[in-house]
């Protein structure tokens, strides 16, 4: 394992070490364990769902239909390579009539494993690199990202849940004083925003992984590196012409979040800016 890796590695588990003392903190605030165990279980139901079916919404969402060797044997044959090569199983292979290049990986492990890409990918960029893309979106299923995201989601959740909690608390509580109702306020609001900070730096995280292990799997940085600079070249002239079906709700997903540069800040993106993933890929290992 490279340094590189092993680094990001470590973030990434420090800043579930942070989320969840957040959310202990939060618990502990407004009902010691009961009230932990409550934002846990409301998270939980909410985003339970998501996570054991995100393949049949994301997929329905984005209109794709399940291809076979017989339909496309060149792409199958690639993704079967590299599945071998990351010691994974051959994940069910999906592609989407969006005109947009993007891709994206779900299922909820590696044995129900999901890769789909747009027929704008398949026409927009050269073997090579769609053989990149594909091996960024097996590493998303061999580092179970799916489910990493579902538990920060919980837990952000929860946080969100016990902060408003607090708010109603102090608002119904019968005291009329004004630092109280203050700092509930403040509390509501810093709380779940510090919580969705610390989410999105896993999310950027996660794709500097992906981006590092699919130079392993595809032995090669120019296919990734190549296809990213021709997915957000073509993502950003779509986007300016309101043309580009990624639903902002579920873009994190996709290889390439065409609203992470212009309609947000880079704290609040869920991918890493082009220049450092770049930087990254180059200094990874194959």
């Amino acid at each position: 394992m490279n340094l590189s890796r092993t680094l990001n590695n470590a973030r990434i588990l420090g800043l579930l070490s942070v989320l969840t003392g957040l959310f202990i903190g939060a618990g502990y605030l407004i009902g010691g364990t009961s009230g932990m165990i409550t934002g846990i279980v409301f998270a939980g139901i909410m985003n339970f769902g998501s996570y054991w079916f995100s393949h049949k919404i994301v997929l329905k969402m984005y209109n794709a239909g399940e291809i076979s060797r017989e339909d496309r044997p060149e792409l199958y044959d690639a993704v079967e390579n590299l599945a071998q090569n990351a010691g994974l199983p051959m994940p069910d292979l999906y592609i989407s009539d969006m005109d947009v290049p993007n891709a994206f990986a779900t299922g909820r492990n590696p044995e129900h494993g999901v890769v789909c890409v747009t027929q704008g990918l398949m026409r927009d960029l050269e073997q090579d690199e769609i053989e990149g893309v594909i091996a960024h979106e097996l590493a998303h299923i061999k580092n179970r990202d799916t489910l990493i995201n579902a538990v920060v989601a919980t837990v952000a959740g929860a946080i969100a849940i016990l902060a408003e909690m607090v708010f109603w608390g102090a608002l119904f509580s019968g005291r009329d004083e004004e630092g109280e109702m203050l700092s509930a306020l403040a509390f509501m609001i810093l709380t779940p925003l510090i919580a969705t900070l610390i989410r999105m730096t896993i999310s950027r995280r996660i794709e500097f992984r992906a981006d590092s292990d699919a130079v392993k799997i595809q032995g090669n940085r120019e296919g990734l590196s190549d296809a990213l600079r021709k997915i957000s070249s073509a993502n950003e002239r779509k986007t300016k012409r309101h043309k580009s079906k990624v639903q902002e709700a579920g873009s994190n997903m996709f290889i390439y979040n065409p609203f992470s540069s212009e309609k947000i800040t880079q704290l609040f993106s869920t991918h890493p800016s082009l220049e450092k993933r770049l930087e990254n890929i180059e200094a990874s290992e194959i």
